[in-house]
């Protein structure tokens, strides 16, 4: 008997993976994205993210998955073949250099809890000097909302673009700096 296809891994998207092709107006070069599922909206389980490693595309910090007991990020559990692993690993390199595969705990909209795995930037490079990138968390607000995550998840993703844009540019004298007015954000 021949065998059978190989069962696909289960991913957790949750950064710009969410929609790879918001980030092609910023990153110029990126691999060919391939055609990935949907998938299904999930939360992956006692995990957040931070804001600590510097990415010089994108000119600042870009958020990291750490193990964070009681609090979760939502994202998109997608199921993946095992022959475009690879492919799936280049371009969440190019994305924001998450060269890290972690396992992670993700619980469905069902309320099943599956074993998956997330791409995450390593924490070997970590630092809180320097800026958030700005251009990055407006990317990831308008991946979120490309891929459908809820409201509330798409709106907090904005409000920190807006924030990290006012204490960036602001000036010693107390003018706040209009909000940004760049494609997703609100």
């Amino acid at each position: 008997m021949a065998p059978g296809p190989a069962a696909s891994r289960p991913w957790f998207a949750f950064s710009l993976d969410l929609a790879p092709a918001a980030a092609s107006r910023h990153l110029h070069g990126l691999p060919p994205v391939p055609d990935f599922p949907e998938g299904e909206l999930a939360e992956a389980l006692d995990v957040d993210v931070v804001y600590d490693v510097h990415v010089p595309n994108w000119n600042g910090r870009v958020a990291r998955l750490v193990d964070a007991p009681g609090h979760s990020v939502v994202g998109r559990l997608r199921p993946v073949d095992p022959e475009s692993w690879p492919v799936l690993a280049r371009l969440e390199t190019a994305l924001a250099l998450a060269t890290e595969e972690r396992p992670v705990q993700v619980r469905t909209a069902s309320g099943t809890v599956v074993d998956a795995h997330a791409f995450t930037p390593s924490d070997r490079n970590t630092s809180t000097q320097g800026p958030v990138s700005e251009a990055f968390l407006i990317t990831l607000a308008v991946a979120a909302e490309r891929a459908r995550l809820p409201a509330d998840v798409v709106e907090k993703l904005q409000a920190e673009a807006r924030i990290v844009h006012a204490v960036q540019h602001a000036r010693p004298d107390g003018h706040r700096p209009p909000a940004p007015s760049k494609p997703g954000i609100k």
